[in-house]
Order: structure tokens, then sequence, then C-alpha cells
């Protein structure tokens, strides 16, 4: 998969979080743009390079993770959801109000 993630495309935990309010701006803007809703309470989000990456730092900072082997193992998880230009790939949600 020649759009793979590696650690050199991501930031550090300090790095990210001085960019995460602006980064996380840009992203949901990004994101609006790339769902679709089924109905009243359930959406898909489709995917790419970039929304990935997204989800990655913000695993990485929330669970603190600054190790090699923790962030392999987050690329190794997330990578898989990064369309490879021959097919469409989307996170469902499922939602209602509390």
């Amino acid at each position: 998969m020649a759009n793979v993630l590696t650690r050199t495309d991501l930031l550090s935990l300090e790095d990210y979080q001085e960019r995460r309010v602006s980064m996380r701006r840009e992203l949901m803007a990004h994101k609006s743009i790339r769902y679709i809703g089924l109905g009243d309470h359930v959406g898909l989000y489709f995917e790419d390079r970039r929304t990935v990456q997204y989800q990655i730092q913000e695993m990485l900072r929330i669970e603190r993770i600054f190790d090699r082997a923790g962030i392999e193992d987050e690329l190794k998880a997330y990578n898989p959801l990064i369309p490879t230009g021959r097919n469409l790939k989307a996170t469902m949600m499922i939602e209602y109000p509390r």
C-alpha cells in the first residue's frame, strides 16, 4: 500500500498538542464533505489518509503513546482504513442523543 502512514508522518505528542486546535478545525471541515447521512441516527464518514492520520494522532495523544512499539501498533490498526485507490472505506457512525 503506497498510501500507508509511517512514524515519520506523525507529529510528536508535544508538537501535536501545540497544533491540535487548528488541525482539528481544518479536519472537521474536511470531514464534513466526506459525510453521508443514512437516516436520523446513522451516517458514513468516508476515510482518506488525512482523516486516518488525525485519528492516529488523537489516539496517541489520548493514550499518551510515545514509544516506537505503541506507535507501530496504532499504525498497524489504522492503516487498513486508508483507501488504496481501488476502493472506498468508510466509518459507520451510529449516534443517539444522551
